[in-house]
């Protein structure tokens, strides 16, 4: 590798940094094996995801989209599919349809939706508790891992296409002309909400009970900080209708839209910026785990992978390191499991434990480190089963990443 001029490493390490996350231009095309138009994503961690589409289509990678094997389980059309963990999953589509697996997608089961609507949407929330959308106004509701469901009256007959979920009992469902539905008792009533804006909403994500983001048509993405009593316009930079977003954390997020078109954040939407995806495909859906990983789907089986490190400096001894938290493994796990980061430059690292809700409840690093690979420990042995997250901070790098706790 070439030699760097010699500059200071801090500073270097910044500007890659927002090098990386606005300007990026490595997206990769993956060979998915079929030509049907894919909707739904999910990415269990780095190696392994799902997506599904059109004609009952659902695929799976174990190795980073090297490879893709492909099942159908239907005729009817798959809209979305999400886990609770890497091994119970839930996709829902037309006709109501909905499969269910307890095994890692071994096998799927059809389960009984108690609706006949086209389900477009789902989401998990804590535990057990899983939240569908759709036409018709249709919402259903499992609090047993998908197994059963129940039907439950938004008040509407409008078009859902989006669907959000947080804790036990707030879920929230968006769609055409910009309706919000929101419940705080579980789905017992739903009161409408102001989106400001008459564009349809194709979807919505929730990173606590009171930030969130929705996207849709009209070059339309929309922000709340206090659980969508008020939702104000995130859109700058936005110039095409969105189909799909995610977000990591309050900052950084991305959205997808038609001509393989993806914008990206690191401002929580006050500005939004383009990035290559070396496609011209609709992309319909987008997932990512950390700032380095994550992929997007579309039209025509389209499959497209980002997989870069954030930074990367070649030292005089010609060792490459750079800031980076890893997906602990294993993961599921019971009761421990190891978590892994590297550092560039002696810095001070916080590394802490959230619940669901956003509360810190434990420190596992919180002192300077010595640049290379760090390795710890987390044992969850009083905490009860869940989904926790993990975040690293220095003063110039943040990352969090997500870990189920099974017991």
């Amino acid at each position: 590798m070439k030699q760097l001029r010699i500059i200071s490493i801090s500073i270097l390490t910044s500007l890659l940094y927002c090098f990386a996350t606005t300007l990026s231009q490595d997206w990769e095309s993956q060979i998915s094996n079929t030509t049907q138009q894919l909707k739904g994503l999910y990415a269990i961690n780095e190696s392994e995801a799902w997506a599904c589409g059109d004609a009952g289509v659902v695929l799976h990678t174990t190795d980073e989209g090297n490879t893709w094997t492909q099942n159908i389980l239907t005729g009817a059309d798959l809209h979305s599919i999400v886990f609770k963990d890497a091994v119970t999953g839930v996709i829902v589509g037309d006709g109501g349809v909905i499969f269910r697996t307890d095994n890692g997608g071994a096998s799927w089961a059809m389960v009984n939706s108690t609706t006949g609507s086209q389900l477009r949407a789902v989401s998990w929330g804590d535990g057990d508790l899983v939240w569908a959308a759709g036409r018709d106004g249709a919402i259903v509701k499992s609090v047993d891992a998908g197994q059963t469901w129940t039907s439950l009256n938004s008040g509407t007959t409008a078009r859902f296409r989006g669907v959000g979920a947080f804790g036990t009992s707030k879920a929230w469902a968006v769609g055409e002309d910009g309706i919000i539905k929101f419940t705080s008792d579980g789905g017992i009533n739903w009161e409408n909400q102001n989106s400001t804006t008459f564009d349809d909403l194709h979807d919505i994500q929730f990173l606590s009970e009171m930030v969130g983001f929705a996207g849709g048509s009209g070059s339309k993405i929309i922000f709340t900080n206090n659980g969508g009593q008020t939702w104000v316009s995130r859109s700058t930079g936005i110039a095409m209708g969105i189909n799909g977003i995610f977000f990591l954390d309050e900052n950084q997020g991305w959205a997808v839209s038609d001509v393989g078109t993806i914008y990206v954040t690191s401002n929580g939407g006050i500005n939004w910026t383009t990035q290559q995806s070396n496609t011209t495909q609709t992309l319909n859906e987008v997932f990512f785990l950390s700032l380095n990983a994550g992929w997007a789907v579309g039209d025509l089986g389209t499959i497209i992978h980002y997989n870069v490190p954030v930074t990367n400096i070649e030292t005089q001894e010609g060792s490459l390191i750079s800031y980076r938290l890893f997906q602990n493994y294993p993961n599921p796990f019971n009761p421990s499991t190891t978590i892994r980061f590297s550092v560039l430059e002696s810095s001070f690292i916080n590394l802490s434990i959230f619940n669901s809700l956003g509360e810190k409840i434990e420190e596992l690093v919180n002192e300077v480190k010595a640049p290379g690979m760090h390795t710890i420990e987390f044992n969850a042995k009083d905490l009860s089963s869940g989904t926790y997250f993990y975040k690293i901070q220095t003063t110039n790098f943040t990352q969090t990443k997500k870990l189920i706790l099974l017991k």
